[in-house]
Protein backbone atom coordinates (compact mmCIF):
# COMPACT_ATOMS: atom_id res chain seq x y z
CA UNK A 1 0.00 0.00 0.00
CA UNK A 2 1.52 3.39 -0.98
CA UNK A 3 2.07 5.98 1.74
CA UNK A 4 2.68 9.71 1.24
CA UNK A 5 4.15 12.51 3.31
CA UNK A 6 5.08 15.97 2.00
CA UNK A 7 8.02 17.66 3.74
CA UNK A 8 7.83 21.42 3.33
CA UNK A 9 10.74 23.83 3.08
CA UNK A 10 11.75 26.30 5.75
CA UNK A 11 11.57 30.07 5.46
CA UNK A 12 14.95 30.45 7.15
CA UNK A 13 17.26 33.28 6.31
CA UNK A 14 14.61 35.72 5.08
CA UNK A 15 12.95 38.63 6.83
CA UNK A 16 9.83 38.34 8.98
CA UNK A 17 7.61 40.03 6.40
CA UNK A 18 8.80 37.73 3.63
CA UNK A 19 8.61 34.72 5.94
CA UNK A 20 5.00 35.60 6.82
CA UNK A 21 4.11 35.95 3.13
CA UNK A 22 5.76 32.65 2.21
CA UNK A 23 4.17 30.93 5.20
CA UNK A 24 0.77 32.18 4.08
CA UNK A 25 1.43 30.96 0.54
CA UNK A 26 2.84 27.69 1.87
CA UNK A 27 -0.25 27.07 3.94
CA UNK A 28 -2.35 27.70 0.83
CA UNK A 29 -0.25 25.29 -1.24
CA UNK A 30 -0.26 22.66 1.49
CA UNK A 31 -4.00 23.12 1.96
CA UNK A 32 -4.59 22.59 -1.75
CA UNK A 33 -2.55 19.39 -1.67
CA UNK A 34 -4.05 18.07 1.56
CA UNK A 35 -7.67 18.66 0.50
CA UNK A 36 -7.14 15.59 -1.67
CA UNK A 37 -6.40 13.50 1.46
CA UNK A 38 -10.11 12.84 2.00
CA UNK A 39 -10.94 11.87 -1.57
CA UNK A 40 -11.64 8.36 -2.79
CA UNK A 41 -8.25 8.37 -4.52
CA UNK A 42 -6.45 8.73 -1.16
CA UNK A 43 -8.55 8.06 1.95
CA UNK A 44 -10.90 5.82 0.00
CA UNK A 45 -7.90 3.75 -1.05
CA UNK A 46 -6.58 3.63 2.53
CA UNK A 47 -3.67 5.97 1.81
CA UNK A 48 -2.92 8.68 4.39
CA UNK A 49 -1.65 11.97 2.94
CA UNK A 50 0.09 14.36 5.35
CA UNK A 51 2.71 17.11 5.40
CA UNK A 52 5.59 17.74 7.79
CA UNK A 53 6.85 21.28 8.40
CA UNK A 54 10.23 20.84 10.06
CA UNK A 55 11.49 24.39 10.57
CA UNK A 56 15.28 24.72 10.28
CA UNK A 57 17.04 21.39 9.80
CA UNK A 58 20.83 21.25 9.91
CA UNK A 59 21.90 19.87 6.53
CA UNK A 60 24.76 20.52 4.11
CA UNK A 61 22.58 23.28 2.59
CA UNK A 62 21.85 25.07 5.88
CA UNK A 63 25.24 24.47 7.53
CA UNK A 64 26.98 27.48 5.83
CA UNK A 65 24.18 29.78 7.04
CA UNK A 66 24.34 28.44 10.56
CA UNK A 67 28.15 28.60 10.69
CA UNK A 68 28.14 32.32 9.85
CA UNK A 69 27.28 34.26 13.07
CA UNK A 70 25.44 37.05 11.23
CA UNK A 71 23.41 34.67 9.08
CA UNK A 72 22.73 32.38 12.05
CA UNK A 73 21.27 35.36 13.91
CA UNK A 74 19.07 36.18 10.92
CA UNK A 75 17.90 32.56 10.67
CA UNK A 76 17.16 32.38 14.40
CA UNK A 77 15.20 35.66 14.32
CA UNK A 78 13.26 34.56 11.21
CA UNK A 79 12.54 31.01 12.38
CA UNK A 80 12.78 30.92 16.18
CA UNK A 81 12.82 27.34 17.48
CA UNK A 82 12.50 27.54 21.29
CA UNK A 83 12.31 23.76 21.84
CA UNK A 84 15.84 22.37 21.38
CA UNK A 85 16.84 24.74 18.54
CA UNK A 86 17.57 23.56 15.02
CA UNK A 87 16.76 19.96 14.19
CA UNK A 88 18.90 17.25 12.68
CA UNK A 89 17.39 15.06 9.94
CA UNK A 90 17.43 12.02 12.24
CA UNK A 91 15.17 13.90 14.67
CA UNK A 92 12.51 14.46 11.99
CA UNK A 93 12.84 11.09 10.25
CA UNK A 94 10.99 9.01 12.91
CA UNK A 95 7.91 11.22 12.57
CA UNK A 96 7.91 10.81 8.80
CA UNK A 97 8.53 7.08 9.13
CA UNK A 98 5.52 6.74 11.42
CA UNK A 99 3.26 8.87 9.20
CA UNK A 100 3.97 6.59 6.23
CA UNK A 101 3.93 3.37 8.24
CA UNK A 102 1.10 0.83 8.47
CA UNK A 103 0.71 1.86 12.14
CA UNK A 104 -0.73 5.19 10.96
CA UNK A 105 -4.34 4.19 10.43
CA UNK A 106 -6.16 7.50 11.06
CA UNK A 107 -3.89 10.54 10.66
CA UNK A 108 -4.53 12.10 7.25
CA UNK A 109 -4.90 15.58 5.81
CA UNK A 110 -2.66 17.06 8.50
CA UNK A 111 0.29 19.42 8.61
CA UNK A 112 2.54 18.27 11.46
CA UNK A 113 4.80 21.08 12.66
CA UNK A 114 8.03 19.48 13.89
CA UNK A 115 9.63 22.91 14.09
CA UNK A 116 10.58 23.30 17.73
CA UNK A 117 7.70 25.75 18.23
CA UNK A 118 8.58 28.11 15.36
CA UNK A 119 5.08 28.14 13.89
CA UNK A 120 3.53 28.84 17.30
CA UNK A 121 5.97 31.70 17.95
CA UNK A 122 5.47 33.25 14.51
CA UNK A 123 1.69 32.72 14.60
CA UNK A 124 1.38 34.38 17.99
CA UNK A 125 -2.22 34.82 19.05
CA UNK A 126 -3.56 34.01 15.59
CA UNK A 127 -5.00 30.55 15.26
CA UNK A 128 -5.61 28.52 12.17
Amino acid sequence: MPRTCLVTGSASGIGKATAALLRAQGHAVIGADLKDAITDDWAGAGIPLNAVAPGVVVTPLTRPLLDDPEMRGLVERSVPMPLHGHARPEQIAPLIAWLVSPENTHVTGQVVFADGGADAVLRGDRTW
